[in-house]
């Protein structure tokens, strides 16, 4: 059986639905490649959200999982209204403030009729200053 260790780091990343300000995503972990923490209403966690860096070949990547239901979507980061990608140089990717989870409203209706969640995860959600391009901010 080989074993394969994971450097679990904290950090305090909060994503804020503009829609509907009592959803929010607050990412607790950080891994080598991903941020992991709940999606939530209010104080009641509905899943567990984990988000990945992009890759040469893979865009940013979004995962949400609710009891055996796993499902999974692009993320389109932004700075205000313009939109950030890997591959130009005029926003750097600690400004992004604002972000879009392709796909993850269409899933949530697979899992739940709430309205609020449905409005929420269909439209942007602010990215909190302690996520700093899901980077641990430095003092």
């Amino acid at each position: 059986m080989i074993l394969f260790l994971v450097e679990i780091y904290p950090i305090e990343c909060t994503l804020l639905s503009e829609e509907v300000h009592n959803i929010s995503i607050h990412l607790s972990r950080r891994t080598s490649n991903s941020l992991e923490g709940d999606l939530k209403k209010d104080n009641f966690v509905i899943g567990k959200f984990n988000t990945s860096k992009p890759k040469a070949n893979k865009p940013a990547m979004w995962s949400f999982l609710n009891k055996n239901k796993k499902f999974e979507g692009e993320i389109i980061l932004f700075q205000n209204n313009d939109i950030w990608h890997p591959f130009q140089n005029k926003i750097k990717s600690e400004n992004v403030n604002r972000v879009l989870f392709s796909g993850l409203a269409s899933s949530l209706n697979l899992i739940s009729k709430d309205g609020d969640l449905l409005e929420a995860s269909s439209g942007f959600f602010n990215i909190g200053q302690g996520c700093y391009g899901g980077r641990i901010k430095k003092s």
